[in-house]
């Protein structure tokens, strides 16, 4: 048998596999699987998908007036889901708004000497309700990055600066 007889052969053997009941049937199967499973992840990826911003949820807009008159040694360390602050000082703040990237505010009750505080990442909010994007293995966005912290102490009292320690995994 020569080798164009054995090529012409073998695909006819092969054409007889391919066209043969079990293996429609087998094929069909896997393309049905395959198909559903698609679906499902489609479904599952636009089921995860969150929403970064609520209107119900808008804060007032950032203080332009007010100026920063110092920064103190509370450190301000972004984390995937958290924003970690590190109260290195001998001062109580109490009844204070954290201000992040000029945009995003939270209130915190009380941040004591030598204390440390997790705040959510997506507790924070701008004066549309949108809040910033959170790192972490599931997130759909790149993470926000958190670079300017300060602290309001009253509606008319300076800003203080927070030292804010991005750390390398941070990725930003």
């Amino acid at each position: 048998m020569c080798w164009l007889d054995l090529n012409a052969h073998c695909a006819k053997i092969g054409e007889t596999l391919l066209h043969s009941a079990p293996m429609r049937r087998a094929s069909e199967r896997i393309l049905r699987v395959t198909a559903i499973g698609f679906g499902a992840v489609c479904l599952l990826g636009a089921g995860c998908e969150t929403t970064l911003y609520d209107p119900a949820l808008a804060t007032r807009p950032y203080p332009d007036a007010l100026v920063q008159d110092r920064v103190v040694q509370i450190q301000a360390i972004p984390r995937e889901l958290d924003l970690e602050l590190v109260n290195a000082t001998m001062v109580d703040y109490t009844d204070i708004d954290i201000w992040v990237n000029r945009r995003f505010v939270q209130h915190l009750g009380a941040l004591r000497a030598g204390q440390t505080v997790r705040m959510p990442i997506d507790h924070f909010r701008d004066v549309w309700g949108q809040c910033p994007q959170p790192g972490g293995f599931w997130r759909t966005r790149h993470p926000t990055p958190l670079i300017v912290v300060q602290i309001q102490r009253g509606e008319t009292t300076p800003l203080v600066g927070l030292v804010t320690v991005v750390p390398e995994a941070a990725r930003y």
